[in-house]
């Protein structure tokens, strides 16, 4: 038999035959209840966070919480500026199942008072606030006595915030990512299904807006088990 001949673009194509392949299995194997499970609680998350949204941008309320980035910036008095929810759905087993759900939402309020930081550490700066989502603009100051050089940094008055839903159909959970949430730190928790009810959604509106709750005692972070 003769052997397949050697060329980095069919090397390549069987790769990524082999990796569909091995997906499709996956696939196959998945529990039909589970798929369905984990899709159901999707559709309420969305169907939820739909209303909510609306009304927390009519409504506008206050947010409990500064925001911190030590010795960079501090966000206080912000409130509920505007939300949106949005899905995106896969083809699993012959039927249209979500593969995402995600909240956005901004916080406005006053833009804290301008950064000068000394340009050699301006990069560490900058970095930081790319790393929180944080909007900036950034402005050279050269006019300092002995010839040293600072960077002016100043920060938007508004937040952007991300709540993400991702479903593990294979362990039968859904993944809860935070951004800007509470923190600045990205936060991921690996729920249960049933344990993402409405009450725990609740509890997720009270985070966003920084009432007292108990969303993050709910389900534990990612890779740390249940």
């Amino acid at each position: 038999m003769a052997k397949s001949p050697k060329s980095h673009l069919l090397e390549e194509l069987r790769a990524k035959a082999e990796s569909v392949s091995a997906r499709r299995v996956v696939q196959q194997e998945l529990s039909r209840e589970v798929v369905e499970r984990v899709d159901a609680r999707l559709h309420t998350v969305f169907q939820y966070f739909e209303e909510a949204c609306k009304l927390l941008q009519i409504i506008a309320p206050a947010i409990e919480r500064d925001f911190a980035l030590p010795q960079i910036v501090r966000y206080s008095g912000m409130t509920f500026d505007r939300g949106m929810v949005m899905f995106r759905k896969q083809r699993l087993q012959q039927h249209d199942v979500f593969s995402h759900v995600v909240i956005y939402y901004t916080l406005t309020g006053p833009p804290p008072p301008p950064v000068k930081v000394a340009m050699r550490r301006s990069p560490e700066v900058e970095r930081a606030l790319v790393a929180a989502n944080i909007e900036f603009t950034c402005e050279t100051d050269s006019a300092v006595r002995g010839g040293a050089s600072n960077n002016s940094i100043r920060v938007a008055g508004g937040l952007r915030c991300e709540v993400r839903f991702d479903p593990d159909f294979v362990n039968d959970s859904i993944i809860v990512t935070l951004r800007n949430v509470d923190r600045f730190e990205p936060i991921m928790l690996d729920f249960a299904p049933a344990a993402l009810d409405t009450e725990a959604l609740d509890d997720l509106v009270n985070l966003m807006l920084g009432k007292p709750n108990q969303f993050l005692l709910r389900a534990p972070l990612r890779g740390f088990g249940r």
